[in-house]
Formats: structure tokens, sequence, C-alpha cells
């Protein structure tokens, strides 16, 4: 599903220039499960930010189902981003003064879904995590947890087969990082292909494959049976 191929990201000019990415090659299959982690600002975010779209390689490919995303313009990037991939990061990113059934909708609008579809697809998201009963509550009247479940159910609408995700149970306490991640695997059961940056070794040990990058390359994969 995705492949990259000598991936080189560097931030900055002359004498302040930061390599963050050295020359990464990657694959991911359909339907894995795949943790990455190492130290702080060893890369692994903007690892995840180019694997997204979010962001362009200095050098390097990234493909997704096959399609070199260097060749892409700005609007097909988007388009992609917005088709086949959710984002789900450590500090929910909603939007503060809509309800959780409003933030669920918002990226179905911009992918021209219907208004009922749009609301009974998200009530069925937000129902699926677990949190349809607050689904008229704005972020600041839930909890750290609940917020970060409507980022899941957010990251679903559009029905996307990869998922991404960065330190998503950094602010969460143990139980409520449990039940984020029980829904996780859930998703990866029903076929979403996962990729999550993470330090917590037992969020990372949830995954089929544990990579290790440091100084921008990766230097350990550990495989584990499903």
């Amino acid at each position: 599903m995705i492949r990259t191929v000598n991936l080189k990201k560097t931030f900055g000019m002359g004498e302040t220039e930061v390599r963050a990415l050295r020359g990464v090659d990657l694959e991911v299959e359909e339907g894995d499960f795949v943790a990455i982690q190492g130290p702080s600002g060893c890369g692994k975010s903007t690892l995840l930010n180019l694997l997204g779209c979010l962001d362009r390689p200095t050098s390097g490919n990234v493909f997704i189902n096959g399609v070199d995303t260097s060749l892409l313009n700005d609007n097909e990037l988007a388009k992609i981003r917005r088709e086949r991939i959710g984002f789900i990061f450590q500090k929910y990113n909603l939007i503060p003064t809509l309800n959780a059934l409003e933030n669920v909708k918002l990226s179905m609008m911009f992918a021209g879904v219907g208004y009922e579809r749009r609301v009974e697809r998200a009530v069925k998201l937000l129902e699926l995590v677990g949190i349809g009963e607050r689904m008229y509550h704005k972020p600041s009247e839930l909890s750290g947890g609940e917020q970060q479940r409507v980022a899941i159910a957010r990251a679903l609408s559009n029905d996307p087969q990869l998922i991404l995700g960065d330190e998503i149970t950094g602010n969460l306490d143990t139980e409520t990082s449990n039940m984020v991640m029980d829904v996780m695997k859930r998703l990866n059961r029903d076929g979403k292909t996962l990729i999550i940056v993470t330090h917590d070794s037992e969020v990372a040990e949830m995954a089929h494959r544990i990579i290790q990058i440091k100084d921008g390359i990766l230097v350990g994969e550990v495989a584990k049976e499903n």
C-alpha cells in the first residue's frame, strides 16, 4: 500500500540545516499495523507527515497504491488526503466552536457528501467509538479520551483505507489509552491499515510491526505474530 524509496527531508538552509530523514526505505502492506518508535527529534513525525502527504520530501519518493506522490500537484495531494487517509493527532485538533457531531461531519462536507448522509455516518462513527451519547458536546465539555475518540471518528469519516496517528495516547491516562487502542485494534481487524508514532512501548506492542528510527534512518524492525 505504501512504499518509500530513499526518502530524505532536510529543514533549514546553510549552517542551520537539519537532516530529519537521511534515506528511508519502507514498505507497508494493506491491512498492516505498524508502530514507529525512536528518540525525540529522530524523524518519526517527519516520516509520518511525508507518508500522509502533509509535506513533500527533499528527495526520494512516496508511493501510495502504486502512485508516485512526488509527481502530484497540491490539489491532487489534497484529494489523496481527503479520500484515502485519516489523520489522528496527539492534540486532537478539534474545532472548539463545533460539537462532536459537527466536527465529524465537517470533512465529509468538504468531500461533497450530502447532508443527511453526513449526519447518519457521523452518528454511526461516534457510536462506534463509544461516545454517541456525547455527540452534542463541544471539545471543552469532553475529557481528553473523549476528544481523542471524536478525533478517531473524524479520521474515519470519509472511510479511508490508511489511518496515521501521531502520539495518539500521549495525553491520556493508562485506562483511557487502552480504550483508545482497543478502538484502533478493532479498526485494524476490520481491514484498516494503521501507522502510528508512539513513545509508549505498551502501545507499540499492540502493532504487528515495530520499526525503530534513529537520526533519520531506520535502524531496526521487530515483526510480531498477529
